[in-house]
């Protein structure tokens, strides 16, 4: 493509400047639009739009809570007398609620089994009170307000079950990204960005999801997950740590977020197979085959021309796919000299590969259900209300984001953890990260 650097930012200017009226939802800062409740990580699915009704258990009259769809429920009185309870969180530095800084099929109501109040609850399974679980296992919130289940205690994130982060010495979920306004709606920490997202503490970008790299923030710095999966450019950076981390390399049709680092151990991880970020020595930089950084789970699709008058995704990790269908959707016909991006098929998502270690971003699960130069990779797949065992039809409507044979299943090749009385058996070849793929079954 015959373009000069300043004729790409000359060109897609005005783009940027419009994209909340164009590529994003209006007032959803990057929130992608949906056509079912699975796919909003916070809210119901309103009009094409993630909507959240309620953030706080305040928000609604009383008797009342806001369940972790963002909707006012009405309490119910458990076996053990207590009422159950739960809400979504909302939308720099962080600040913290601590004190510290392929293949596959995969969906509706929840479903399998809960704990009953015996005691004999295992751990990711369901619970009321810590009652309902057994061996020394607490019922928590696996984020804040959301679903309980029954989990270990920890004092480090390697003891953790995969999607799960060692917070206040216990296992709980992996909330990063998850909006947020203050700390008390994440378990960790609330990046005061716009808009603001949940994080939690690093060692390196190995620690963090996809599409966030590993950087200190604050004084004293504290080392948090920090997102790059987001749009800027000129006097556009605002979902940005600062003006300058804006990542307009040569190769970026659309200019992306980035975060600071002194090495490439810093930035965002891809699955192994694919092109690494590097650092250049201040700020990470994306790999030749990423042209843009919008998020996974962003839809449609929007695409461009690549240099070889190719058309490409401007998707965070280059990869997209049809979550509900599990396809991957052809590109749309691109005008090359055209200043705007080219929107795919109506169910043409951006999707990020995983590694158990970082997991992936709120609402969507490290699933080893894709592949790359015939080897398996981890893909984050959006999550849904079924539970283990229960019936679904596509991944999206399960609770773990994987669905095998028809029934709602859980990737448990790193940990061995089946909830809802399934064991972990061995699934097809080949293997992902060099262990045998495990589901639940």
């Amino acid at each position: 493509m015959s373009r000069s650097k300043n004729f790409r930012f000359l060109a897609l200017a005005a783009l940027i400047a419009a994209l909340a009226a164009s590529l994003l939802p209006s007032g959803c800062a990057g929130t992608p639009p949906c056509t079912m409740n699975s796919e909003c990580s916070d809210g119901v699915c309103v009009d094409g739009e993630c909507i959240v009704k309620c953030r706080e258990k305040w928000d609604c009259h009383t008797g009342y809570f806001c369940n972790e769809l963002g909707v006012c429920q009405k309490e119910e009185s458990t076996s053990s007398g207590s009422t159950t309870s739960g809400t979504a969180g909302a939308g720099g530095n962080p600040t913290t609620s601590s004190g510290t800084a392929g293949t596959g099929t995969g969906g509706g109501s929840t479903t399998g089994s809960t704990s009953s109040g015996s005691g004999g609850g295992k751990e990711l399974d369901l619970c009321g009170n810590d009652g309902d679980c057994t061996g020394g296992l607490s019922c928590k919130d696996m984020v804040k307000y959301g679903k309980k289940r029954c989990t270990r205690g920890c004092s480090s994130n390697a003891q953790c079950m995969s999607g799960t982060r060692c917070i206040d010495g216990f296992c709980l979920g992996d909330d990063i990204g998850r909006s947020c306004k203050d700390p008390s709606s994440c378990n960790f920490a609330c990046m005061q960005l716009d808009p603001g997202y949940c994080t939690a503490a690093c060692s390196s970008g190995a620690d963090c999801p996809n599409g966030y790299g590993c950087m200190g923030i604050g004084q004293p710095p504290v080392d948090v997950c920090v997102r790059a999966e987001a749009l800027c450019g000129p006097g556009q950076t605002s979902a940005c740590v600062g003006s300058s981390f804006c990542d307009t390399s040569p190769n970026m049709i659309l200019g992306g977020c980035t975060t600071e680092c002194s090495s490439s151990a810093d930035c965002p991880q891809r699955a192994a197979p694919l092109a690494k970020w590097s650092c250049n020595g201040l700020l990470c930089q994306r790999p030749g085959d990423v042209y843009g950084p919008l998020p996974g789970g962003y839809k449609p699709v929007e695409y461009h021309c690549n240099a070889s008058l190719q058309p490409v995704a401007l998707c965070n990790d280059a990869q997209h796919i049809d979550f509900v269908n599990f396809l991957i959707p052809p590109p749309p016909n691109v005008d090359c000299n055209s200043g705007y991006t080219t929107a795919g098929s109506a169910n043409d998502s951006c999707v990020n590969s995983c590694r158990y270690q970082g997991g992936c971003a709120y609402g969507y699960a490290c699933v080893g259900v894709g592949g790359v130069n015939n080897e398996r990779i981890g893909l984050c797949l959006p999550t849904g209300n079924n539970e283990p065992g229960g019936s679904c039809s596509n991944d999206p409507q399960c609770s773990f984001g994987y669905c095998s044979n028809g029934k709602c299943s859980r990737d448990c090749t790193a940990d061995g953890i089946c909830p809802g009385g399934l064991s972990c058996v061995a699934g097809p070849a080949p293997a992902v990260e060099g262990k045998t793929f495990m589901r639940c079954e």
